[in-house]
């Protein structure tokens, strides 16, 4: 499959991640989302817009284009990681649940925006284990599925790097 496909592909995952944590978790457990859930979910939203941009401007065999996509890639993950972890370190230490408060205060005093405040203010204990599938929580599979993703698009990218073959011409 070409570097374009398996990007489309890389991007419609983490959509598929949001919708089963907007339609199942949200409206058929009556779980609330909180302030490092919705940020989880805005990483994914980049993992999206970074894999789709790659599928319109990375082509077989671009340098140029497939090294701009690889480093957003890897930020996008890694900051998705950075979320995730913090996170899962606030479910397995519930006494540090105020660095949930602390920190959704920070990013509303940086951003002066209400719906920003409206989103991270609002919303469920980052603290609290809601819902676990095989013993990981929330964000513990949320980091999985973002490793994931930050993996595979490392490894498109490296692909699309390649120079394409020329052994259909031999055959002539």
């Amino acid at each position: 499959m070409s570097p374009r496909g398996l990007f489309f592909i890389l991007g419609l995952i983490p959509l598929l991640s949001i919708a089963f944590a907007k339609f199942y978790l949200e409206d058929v457990q009556l779980l609330e989302p909180c302030p490092y859930c919705m940020l989880q979910r805005g990483v994914f939203l980049l993992f999206t817009a970074v894999f789709w941009l790659s599928a319109i401007f990375v082509k077989q065999g671009s340098r140029f284009f497939s090294a701009i996509s690889l480093i957003l890639t890897i930020a996008v993950g890694i900051l998705g990681l950075i979320i995730a972890g913090k996170h899962v370190y606030l479910q397995l230490n519930p006494s540090d649940a105020l660095g949930c408060a602390q920190t959704t205060l920070a990013i509303t005093e940086v951003f002066d925006y209400q719906i920003v405040k409206d989103l991270l203010l609002t919303g469920g204990d980052c603290s609290a284990i809601d819902w676990s599938l095989w013993g990981l929580s929330i964000p513990m599979w949320s980091a999985i599925l973002m490793f994931v993703l930050m993996i595979a698009g490392i490894g498109v990218n490296l692909r699309a790097r390649q120079r394409p073959t020329r052994d259909w011409l031999r055959g002539i």
